[in-house]
């Protein structure tokens, strides 16, 4: 017997978006509150720009399972976040933060990055350096994240120990190797010898 679940589920992990969005729809013509396959079916709508409908089966499965909510507004957040409207993505990295375990980097890396695209660059430093003191999640990326935002901010060497930071934990990570020589470079420029 065929698993259509698990053919979803490796669709969506696959990126196979189409075959994912069509195996869903049928699916829940039949099993209409499988919270699993709404989940793998918004996470592909998002990503095909399907922005309604994939917010229609996360309030769905609000309704099904409240106790969920926190994940659903991390959720929420990348739907808005794609849909290019950063302030209303902040709003839900919020409260998926708020729901969040204290230890856990994920929600603050999430609301630190839409804080950062809107240029609230004091807010998004404050953020990613509480998801640095995390113990679970993606430590890693809160450092690069930081490094990011203290090198938007000009503090180069700042932003230069974090990206050590984050190398130290993931040294195989190619976009934290050419940040960490983009600022490096940039602290050892010779200015007075260039003009």
């Amino acid at each position: 017997m065929v698993d259509v679940r698990r053919q979803i589920r490796e669709a969506n992990r696959n990126a196979q978006m189409a075959t994912c969005a069509r195996l869903a729809e049928n699916w829940l013509k039949h099993h209409p509150d499988d919270v699993p396959v709404m989940l793998d079916y918004a996470e592909v709508l998002v990503a095909m720009a399907r922005y309604d409908e994939s917010l229609r089966l996360y309030q769905r499965i609000l309704e099904l399972e409240p106790e969920k909510s926190g994940w659903i507004y991390g959720f929420l957040g990348h739907l808005y976040k794609e849909k290019g409207d950063f302030s209303e993505a902040e709003y839900w990295y919020q409260r998926a933060f708020l729901s969040a375990a204290d230890d856990d980097a994920s929600a603050f890396i999430f609301l630190g990055a839409v804080q950062a695209r809107q240029g609230k660059l004091d807010e998004a430093e404050a953020t990613h350096r509480r998801a640095t003191l995390c113990s679970e999640g993606h430590i890693d990326e809160a450092f690069h994240n930081l490094g990011l935002v203290l090198r938007a901010q000009g503090r180069l060497e700042e932003a230069a120990e974090c990206f050590r930071k984050a190398i130290e934990i993931d040294p195989d990570y190619d976009e934290w190797i050419e940040a960490l020589h983009d600022v490096e470079t940039a602290l050892n420029l010779p200015l007075d010898d260039l003009v």
